[in-house]
C-alpha cells in the first residue's frame, strides 16, 4: 500500500487474513475479527461482496478511489484492533540468537 497501488484482489488477500486470524483465535467467522470495531456491519458487507466474483488474482484491476478507501479503513481497524508486531518480534528473536550463537562459539 505505501506504493498507493491496491487492487481489488486484496479484498480476497485481506478477508483470507481475517479468516485465518479468526480460525487461530477460535471463531468460526471472519467478522468476528471486526466485531465492535465502528462500522463493523459496513466492513462484514464490504468483505463478503468485495472479496467474490470478478476480483481475481490473475486479472488485476485497481480500486476506484471510494473503494480504496474503505479497503483501507478496513485494514486499519484490523490492525488497530489485534496491533500486529511480528517483524519486530522476528528481528527480536534473530538478534537474540545470534548473541547465543556467538556466546557459545567464542565459549567453545
Amino acid at each position: 500500500m505505501e506504493s498507493g497501488k491496491v487492487n481489488t484482489y486484496h479484498f480476497n488477500m485481506l478477508r483470507g487474513i481475517l479468516e485465518k486470524t479468526a480460525t487461530f483465535f477460535g471463531h468460526d467467522d471472519f467478522s468476528k475479527c471486526i466485531h465492535g470495531i465502528e462500522d463493523e456491519v459496513l466492513y462484514s458487507r464490504a468483505l463478503n461482496l468485495l472479496s467474490h466474483g470478478k476480483y481475481s488474482i490473475y486479472e488485476p484491476q485497481e480500486m476506484g478511489p471510494d473503494t480504496k478507501e474503505l479497503f483501507i479503513k478496513i485494514l486499519q481497524a484490523f490492525l488497530d484492533k489485534y496491533q500486529f508486531e511480528l517483524p519486530e518480534m522476528l528481528v527480536e528473536e534473530t538478534v537474540q540468537s545470534q548473541d547465543d550463537t556467538q556466546g557459545t562459539t567464542t565459549a567453545g
